[in-house]
């Protein structure tokens, strides 16, 4: 999959939506690739929508802290990033978010694209 294909900059928001059959582990490296296509950009904020992804697998609580961990390196503290994913997908005390912010990473996740939105253009990176 080209990343570059399913990315779009609209009001300073990068929205990426990718499609398709995809591990978890790819999953993961997709979206690490579109954050420090944003960092290297100077994007600072960061739409993920995947429910175009099929054959993810649900990750468990060792998955994800490794992707945060992953996603955190990639930001640098310069990409705040919202995820719009299926409920099932979403751990009901949003470990992944907790330990986003462990690693300084700003990140949530919501099952509404409109939530999300909402919460990124209400975001700013102090500095």
């Amino acid at each position: 999959m080209n990343m570059t294909d399913h990315l779009e900059v609209r009001e300073g928001i990068c929205e990426f939506r990718p499609r398709g059959e995809s591990s978890l582990v790819e999953a993961v490296e997709l979206i690490t690739h579109a954050i420090k296509y944003c960092r290297d950009r100077r994007i600072d904020k960061l739409l993920v929508v995947t429910k175009g992804l099929t054959g993810v697998s649900i990750p468990t609580l060792a998955d994800r802290f490794l992707m945060v961990e992953e996603w955190a390196l990639a930001a640098k503290g310069m990409v705040v990033a919202a995820m719009v994913t299926s409920p099932e997908y979403i751990h009901p005390e949003k470990f992944g978010v907790r330990v986003a912010a462990d690693f300084g990473f700003v990140a949530d996740v919501f099952t509404s694209e409109a939530d999300a939105l909402r919460w990124l253009s209400t975001y700013r990176i102090p500095g």
